[in-house]
């Protein structure tokens, strides 16, 4: 039986103790890591990256008054994968959910840990988690207007424009995403996860199984049986207790129709 090829990686963190236990953990659970270094600034990290040229890096967000979002804008090649490790950042949480790249949470329990580094057990695998950088950094850079969205589709990773997206629909813990050219894929992700990656950038929740993109919005019928008319005449309904919500959040709108 041949032997599992390891995979290298570094760990940047600021703090010693994080960097210890961290690779503490590492050793224990995670035998098919090779750990060729550890960084706790930013200049020590791209040295490391450049000498040993890893293929996994383990990045505390938060490195003294920087964060680790800046080493990866210095890198000209991000031919590696990432797992971001944090105490919590709610914005930089959410950036990272919209790229799809794995995130642990402070303290690290082993058992995610070993599950996310799992993730990296061959090289197709990393190129695509690269792919999911690559639209991380697009997004950080869009003054928090992020643009377009990562998504584990089939064991690859789809990119999503936003903007492009008509409505979402609920199909079990699965949504199916409907996009402005007609088309439509099932994701493996909740309507309520997607509600919270996109309530801020124009999505609306107006029923249990709906949720529309307020920009592909064309009319309101307020009848007995309130429902949402979009483009290309779709008619997705509202439910009750969500009428009133419904109803402020296009009451301002100009040039909608409310028949």
């Amino acid at each position: 039986m041949m032997t599992p090829t390891k995979i290298s990686a570094l760990i940047v963190d600021d703090e010693f103790s994080a960097r210890e236990n961290l690779s503490g953990i590492l050793r224990k659970h995670c035998t098919n890591i090779d750990l060729v270094g550890e960084a706790s600034n930013i200049n020590e990290a791209v040295q490391l990256i450049e000498k040993h040229n890893p293929e996994l890096l383990l990045l505390d967000i938060k490195l003294s008054d920087t964060t680790s979002f800046e080493l990866l804008e210095r890198l000209d090649r991000k031919n590696f994968g990432v797992i971001f490790i944090t105490a919590y950042d709610s914005y930089a949480i959410k950036a990272i959910k919209f790229s799809a790249v794995d995130y642990l949470l402070k303290p690290i329990d082993y058992r995610e840990l070993k599950m996310a580094v799992s993730q990296y057990t061959n090289r197709s695998k990393i190129e695509r988690k690269v792919l999911q950088l690559e639209i991380l950094i697009e997004n950080l850079s869009n003054d928090r207007a992020f643009q377009r969205l990562g998504i584990n589709l089939d064991g690859k990773t789809e990119i999503v424009v936003i903007n492009e997206i008509v409505r979402l629909q609920a199909d079990s813990n699965y949504t199916r995403l409907y996009f402005k050219n007609h088309e439509s894929i099932l994701v493996s992700k909740t309507l309520v996860e997607f509600e919270n990656l996109l309530s801020d950038l124009g999505f609306l929740r107006v029923h249990k199984t709906h949720m529309v993109n307020t920009a592909y919005v064309k009319s309101i019928r307020k009848k007995s049986d309130w429902a949402i008319i979009l483009s290309e005449n779709v008619t997705i309904p509202v439910s009750r207790r969500r009428r009133k919500m419904v109803n402020e959040a296009f009451k301002q709108r100009s040039g909608l129709r409310l028949p």
